[in-house]
């Protein structure tokens, strides 16, 4: 869209939720816009998470315009809290479809006539479904599991070259097949929902020509920001939202920092979200050089709990270099912080009977993050998952 488009959207979204919602209407920034004041979005007070998730009903507007189509409700995963429900027009489904079309171009993902798509099982479709859909050129599979051994096989069989799965799958199916020296025949991998570990794009350049598109989206919002083709960033889907990376005090971030993801949805009229704080953090790109867009984030880190905190209060993205860890045969890893200097390091080893030391785990982590926590070594078993099936590979309790 071009910046005059976004601009009407945005100004029309403005007056429709200082009109209409029973939260928004009740704010000074929207009686100031009712009595014909020009307000200026980023004078506009951020929208917590938390009081959209305690509140949601404030959010509805009953009197959604016809023109909008049908009103939808969606739930989220509930990874915060109880899931909330989310209410979505039809119109804002074919405009965040397009737009997510958009950012697609040049993965050249209709190119592949065999896809495979994993995904958690429901009440509708038990553990261990089987679909098969055609396509305009070829076929799609999908498969519902939480199984990663099951996944394997099942895109080893379809012969698939394009591969949908949550992050954490598909580092699943690309483990096995290192451990047993199988080599998928994968050329395009696509994520979205978790934090990308660094481990699965080293498993992903070890399969010759195979490349990772990861977009990162929320119900709430739908498709936020899309990697890039071209430069690998992450590029925001500025045809259907404003987004925006605030500090701590909302301002907004500079180049190479991290901060929160704020979002301005620009054409959902049945639950306007002006300013809304996703609980999320990510970092503005440093060297910012595409075409194809004026603004990149170099990297999604995920919600406050994904961010580890130091004795000092700044927040950190926790990683480790994964080579070591899988030179030793680790199988899965994971972080947690229980204290601001105390990190517990689980792992699952491939041979039951061997272990890492409390000394190794401790240089590990000082190489990847720095001195000043303590590292206590827990072996495990089996790593565990959410209700949805996801995995978190650091956690911070603090």
């Amino acid at each position: 869209m071009f910046k005059q488009d976004i601009e009407q959207a945005l100004s029309g979204m403005l007056a429709h939720a200082a009109t209409h919602s029973p939260y928004y209407r009740e704010l000074a920034w929207a009686k100031s816009m009712r009595g014909g004041a020009r307000v200026a979005l980023k004078n506009i007070p951020v929208t917590r998470k938390s009081i959209v998730r305690d509140e949601t009903a404030r959010f509805y507007i009953d009197n959604v315009p016809p023109s909008e189509g049908q009103v939808m409700t969606n739930l989220t995963s509930g990874s915060t809290g109880e899931p909330m429900a989310v209410r979505q027009t039809v119109r804002w489904l074919r405009i965040a479809q397009r737009e997510l079309a958009r950012l697609l171009r040049g993965w050249g993902f209709e190119r592949h006539s065999r896809v495979a798509k994993i995904k958690n099982p429901s009440s509708n479709h038990p553990p261990g479904t089987i679909l098969e859909k055609p396509q305009k050129r070829g076929r799609l599979w999908m498969l519902y599991t939480v199984d990663t051994r099951e996944a394997f096989e099942f895109v080893k069989e379809t012969g698939a070259s394009l591969l949908y799965a949550h992050p954490t799958m598909t580092l699943g199916i690309l483990q096995h097949g290192a451990d047993i020296g199988v080599r998928l025949p994968l050329k395009l991998v696509s994520t979205t929902s978790e934090i990308i570990p660094e481990h699965l794009r080293g498993l992903i350049s070890t399969l010759p020509g195979c490349r990772l598109a990861d977009w990162y989206a929320t119900v709430e919002t739908g498709v936020i920001a899309m990697q890039c083709a071209s430069c690998g960033a992450y590029h925001p889907a500025d045809g259907h939202l404003i987004l925006e990376i605030l500090d701590e005090g909302d301002r907004p971030v500079r180049p190479g920092k991290m901060g929160k993801v704020v979002v301005t949805a620009l054409f959902n009229r049945a639950m306007p979200l002006i300013r809304y704080e996703t609980g999320d953090y990510a970092i503005v790109a440093k060297n910012h050089r595409c075409r194809h867009s004026s603004f990149s984030l170099t990297s999604i880190a995920g919600r406050e709990k994904n961010l580890f905190k130091k004795p000092n209060g700044e927040r950190i993205v926790p990683r480790l270099n994964p080579v070591p860890l899988v030179e030793f045969g680790l199988r899965h890893f994971k972080l947690v912080q229980r204290t601001l200097t105390d990190i517990e390091f689980q792992y699952v080893h491939k041979d039951p009977a061997a272990e890492l030391s409390q000394e190794r785990a401790q240089a590990i982590v000082e190489e990847s993050m720095g001195s000043g926590f303590k590292v206590i070594c827990r072996k495990v078993s089996e790593m565990p998952r959410t209700a949805k099936g996801k995995f978190l590979m650091h956690e911070s309790l603090v």
